[in-house]
C-alpha cells in the first residue's frame, strides 16, 4: 500500500451503533470483490461462535462477512485486513477500536474519499 494514509471515524452516529456489517455495506463496489482476514480480539454477539469458526485461519469475501455481522454482533477491538487482486498484498486494513472508533489505512484515494463524503467526522491519524 503506497501513499498510505489512516482515517478514523466515530463508531457511535445519534446514539446508533455502526457496526461491521454497515461499515462494509456504505464502502459498496470499492471493496465488494475483497476477501478478508479477520483478527478478532474482543467480539459480543449470539452468533461468536459461528462468527470465529467461519472466519478462523481463511480468507473471507465481503459479502460473508456482512452477513455474519448483520445481527447484533459487535466488534469492539479487532481487524480486518482486506486483499483485493493480490492474496498477498493488503489493500486496506480496517480496526475497531474500542467499539469507540473505526480507523481505515488504506492507498486507495477512492476509499479514502468514500469514508470522507460518509463519515464527515474522520480525521487523519498520524500512524496505525
Amino acid at each position: 500500500m503506497t501513499g498510505i494514509r489512516v482515517l478514523s471515524f466515530t463508531a457511535w452516529r445519534e446514539g446508533r451503533y455502526v457496526g461491521l456489517a454497515e461499515v462494509l455495506t456504505s464502502l459498496g463496489t470499492l471493496i465488494e470483490d475483497y476477501r478478508w482476514r479477520l483478527i478478532i480480539d474482543r467480539l459480543v454477539s449470539a452468533e461468536l461462535e459461528s462468527i470465529t469458526e467461519a472466519t478462523a485461519n481463511s480468507l473471507v469475501t465481503t459479502s460473508r462477512l456482512i452477513d455474519l455481522f448483520s445481527g447484533e454482533g459487535q466488534l469492539i477491538d479487532g481487524e480486518l485486513v482486506g486483499y483485493g487482486d493480490s492474496p498477498s498484498v493488503p489493500e486496506v486494513r480496517i480496526r475497531a477500536f474500542d467499539s469507540g472508533h473505526w480507523d481505515v489505512q488504506t492507498g486507495s484515494p477512492e476509499l479514502l474519499e468514500k469514508i470522507i463524503m460518509l463519515y464527515p467526522d474522520a480525521h487523519e491519524l498520524p500512524k496505525w
